[in-house]
């Protein structure tokens, strides 16, 4: 019988194993590499923690995690939080992160970690005005800069005193605060009025009344202050000490007992303006006068939020409920690989989940069909070889 050589184009069973290879070895290991550097994992670790908690996860069968770099959003957002005391009762109201515009990450950085780190530094809300009179103080270790017409300037100050008719505008604030007081009818805005019968804010008496909205900021911000009608007017000034200042008015009132009030331009100031409209429509009628006054506590701080996709890659143990529910002829599942669509707040150079969504899972296995392997592979492309002699014999049925 004559013995015939052949080439063949590959060998079938090599090229299966070539692809199990590579599908269930490879790819795991380039993406623990590629994916996650230390100090993406340390920024992250509160994020993987709340997923782990949500999903009832087991943190040691994850084997890497993904993040998706095309898809990193991140922006600035307003924190608004009320606190609100009256008579015995609390009420502490917060609303929902406010982002104007979303930010896209650059993907020429692999430095996930600390570009959230820079980030979260950055952030500061908008320039905002207040109208005196009323007493600014920066909190911590941050200080004050203040310019003044005709290119006066003051810098390390920690308090300003502002009186009325000056305008100050404050810029590179990350947090701003105040707190204020209230009557029984819940009146916005405060009211320093020296005529007899005062109402609104000021319902202590004169002892007990504050000449001075108090304003508390966080952040080393720039501040420009001038004259309200007159903007390249000279405004006076008082050094009292050697971090505060205070700008003198035009006019001056006994015991800074002002006439006017302060006057914020910020949706800081919309709000508590609403909210005392609700408080009165709500609460005004039902508590009547049992209680003489109230306090507010408002807060609105600077915070960044980040949108991305994480990947996450989970071994599914042989005794799972995942096996328990499959036939016996079917192929068990070693790998489930989940996307999860995740927003986070920026808070101490870590991120806190905000929100979290689970996009696509997948599911990989020890074994796949033919047919798919197939599918997409041109045998061209691979080198022939020489498959050692053999007789060949054809058992073909007529």
């Amino acid at each position: 019988m004559a013995i015939i050589r052949r080439r063949l184009p590959f060998s079938f069973a090599l090229l299966f194993l070539i692809v199990l290879f590579f599908q269930f070895h490879a790819l795991p290991f380039a993406i623990a590499f590629a994916l996650l550097h230390p100090n993406d994992t340390h920024v992250l670790q509160d994020v993987l923690k709340e997923i782990f908690k949500t999903q009832n996860w087991d943190s040691d069968g994850i084997t890497s995690s993904k993040l998706k770099v095309s898809k990193v959003r991140f922006g600035t957002a307003q924190r608004y939080e009320f606190r609100i005391r009256f008579g015995m009762n609390d009420l502490v109201l917060k609303f929902p992160d406010e982002i104007a515009s979303w930010n896209k990450f650059n993907e020429e950085r692999d430095d996930f970690g600390d570009f959230v780190r820079e980030v979260g530094y950055s952030a500061v809300l908008d320039t905002f005005r207040v109208d005196g009179p009323f007493d600014l103080l920066v909190a911590g270790q941050d200080e004050l800069s203040l310019l003044l017409p005709l290119n006066v300037s003051h810098s390390r100050l920690k308090r300003i005193l502002v009186g009325e008719g000056i305008t100050v505008e404050v810029k590179g604030a990350q947090e701003l605060s105040l707190f204020d007081t209230f009557d029984h009818s819940f009146t916005e805005n405060r009211s320093f009025k020296i005529s007899k019968g005062r109402t609104g804010f000021c319902s202590f008496g004169q002892s007990l009344c504050m000449p001075l909205l108090p304003i508390r900021i966080i952040g080393s911000a720039s501040l420009i202050a001038y004259r309200t009608r007159n903007y390249d007017s000279p405004v006076e000034t008082t050094l009292l000490s050697e971090k505060m200042i205070e700008l003198l008015p035009e006019k001056c009132y006994i015991s800074n007992a002002y006439k006017s009030k302060a006057r914020l331009n910020h949706p800081f100031s919309l709000k508590i303006n609403m909210l005392g409209k609700l408080l009165r429509s709500f609460l005004g009628n039902r508590l009547g006068q049992k209680w003489v006054s109230g306090s507010l506590r408002a807060n609105v701080k600077a915070a960044t939020i980040i949108h991305f996709q994480l990947e996450i890659i989970k071994s599914i143990a042989r005794n799972g409920t995942s096996h328990d529910v499959l036939e016996d002829w079917k192929t068990r599942p070693t790998v489930e690989r989940v996307w999860f669509e995740v927003m986070a707040r920026i808070e101490a150079q870590k991120l806190r989940l905000v929100m979290l969504k689970k996009v696509r899972p997948f599911i990989s296995v020890d074994s796949v069909s033919w047919s798919n392997l197939m599918s997409n592979i041109s045998f061209t492309k691979f080198p022939s070889i020489l498959v050692p002699p053999e007789t060949l014999t054809l058992d073909v049925k007529w």
